[in-house]
């Protein structure tokens, strides 16, 4: 699969579209380079995940340091998955609202189901995402308190004694 290939399916959604993808990184443009495997890279964090296509058999994985995992069986596919996640994502307020997630999750893993069984693996990206967002060890840090800094004791070295405002102006 050549780069003008890989593009006229990602143009349509760059950069907009993908913005909302649960990836850290940028999503590129063509010439895309190729990682070590000769796949396409199409977003990159610039230091250790990123997203390629295999030019063979047009799969999207998403590839964290050593770890691989499978966004979609098929670079046409895709789209339908970007657009099933855009739309769960901006429906719901998030992994704030455990409830209101889970069943956005769940709705989620049912359309993905229908889109791409492969992707809908458990042991792909899109499970294992949203299994960590639903999990209790999850934390927003927007959602941590802020923790109010205790005044600094004086522990009196710089201690002076203190003008005798009998004596000012004397």
């Amino acid at each position: 699969m050549n780069d003008t290939r890989i593009w006229s399916v990602l143009k349509p959604m760059h950069p907009a579209g993908l913005e909302d993808m649960p990836l850290d990184g940028q999503w590129l443009e063509p010439p895309f380079n190729n990682d070590a495997a000769g796949r396409a890279v199409v977003c990159n964090d610039g230091d250790f995940q990123f997203v390629v296509v295999n030019r063979k058999s047009g799969a999207v994985l998403y590839v964290c340091e050593d770890e691989e995992s499978l966004m979609a069986s098929s670079l046409a596919t895709l789209p339908a998955i970007v657009a099933a996640w855009n739309s769960i994502d901006s429906d719901t307020v998030g992994p704030e609202d455990d409830e209101d997630f889970s069943a956005v999750k769940k709705s989620f893993q049912e359309q993905l189901q229908l889109l791409d069984p492969q992707a809908a693996a458990s042991n792909e990206f899109w499970a294992l995402y949203t299994d960590e967002l639903t999990n209790e060890d999850y934390v927003d840090i927007d959602d941590v308190p802020v923790e109010e800094e205790d005044p600094e004791s004086d522990s009196g070295d710089n201690d002076r004694p203190g003008v005798d405002e009998t004596f000012v102006g004397a």
